[in-house]
């Protein structure tokens, strides 16, 4: 990143938790930070304390609903036309949802607000991340990736809905995602990594509904501040020692193993292949040799 060129970060779910604190370390550490958030007042006033705690003026906002495609569509557009590059793509924003509910777009809305729109997102950006001396794309999955279910039939938890089941399945694409995404990127300059940030205090947690809300009862003498829990991507974004590092689940900050029988190679293209359907939009990135998907339905 060059010297004389304040580094730019987009964080996604920026005006709470654990986004308003990466926010806020990456402004402190000299980046220009754009702030993506649903709601324009907020997201305001969540401005005004960023620029007044880091000492920095270079924070932008950028409204867009992630249960909306279109909306997602016009933020990135927006973002082009602001900014010619970007050097942190932070994919933050989460929801805990108690009941199946649909998007304007038919999408489960966990899905697609945890999944689907970044993956969109990201896809919209990687010319401006190609464009960074060294483009960092930094997804936000969870340790309960790991009782997550890849099941083609059921994406959208239309024949079987669950809290637990169907928030850790959106984790569990968020992490396939980052590991098929990372192998597409080699060769460039980009990297994408995934983290668990831990058991943070933030107000989705506290409000979790169903099982994650005994879970989260029960994990408070364990879980960490905001400040702890956006640790890992903080670090993602800037330290020289990730500069290389791709393709990885870190958590604490450090490489960690992931466990799921559903991360295999295969089910990866073809989670890559059923979501750039989805979307109708054109593939950017060529597909390795070793990575062909064999179809299905979304």
């Amino acid at each position: 990143m060059s010297a004389a060129v304040k580094p730019i970060a987009l964080v996604t779910g920026a005006t709470d938790g654990i986004g308003k604190v990466t926010a806020l370390e990456l402004a402190k550490r000299g980046f220009r930070v754009v702030m993506a958030a649903r709601n324009a007042s907020k997201a305001e006033a969540i401005k005004s304390e960023i620029v007044a705690a880091s000492g920095t003026r270079d924070v932008d906002c950028l409204i867009a609903d992630l249960a909306s495609l279109r909306q997602v569509r016009q933020m990135a557009e927006a973002f082009r036309k602001r900014y010619s590059m970007l050097d942190a793509l932070i994919n933050n924003a989460g929801v805990f949802l108690p009941t199946r509910t649909e998007t304007e777009d038919g999408y489960e809305t966990t899905f697609q607000v945890n999944y689907l729109s970044h993956f969109l997102l990201t896809h919209l950006l990687l010319d401006p991340l190609k464009k960074s001396a060294q483009g960092r794309i930094i997804n936000l999955s969870s340790s309960v990736h790991s009782v997550g279910k890849f099941d083609v039939h059921n994406l959208q938890s239309e024949k079987r809905f669950s809290v637990l089941g169907t928030y850790s399945a959106s984790k569990l694409l968020m992490l396939m995602f980052t590991e098929e995404l990372a192998k597409r990127l080699g060769g460039t300059r980009v990297t994408a990594n995934a983290v668990h940030p831990g058991i943070v205090r933030t107000s989705m947690m506290l409000r979790a509904p169903g099982v994650f809300r005994i879970v989260s009862l029960l994990s408070m003498p364990f879980s960490v501040a905001p400040e702890r829990g956006a640790g890992t991507s903080v670090h993602l974004a800037t330290s020289p020692a990730v500069r290389a590092m791709t393709g990885q689940y870190f958590t604490s900050s450090r490489p960690s193993a992931v466990k799921n029988k559903f991360d295999t190679e295969e089910n990866r293209a073809l989670l890559w292949e059923l979501s750039m359907k989805a979307l109708h939009v054109d593939d950017l990135i060529a597909a390795p040799a070793a990575s062909q998907p064999t179809g299905g339905a979304m």
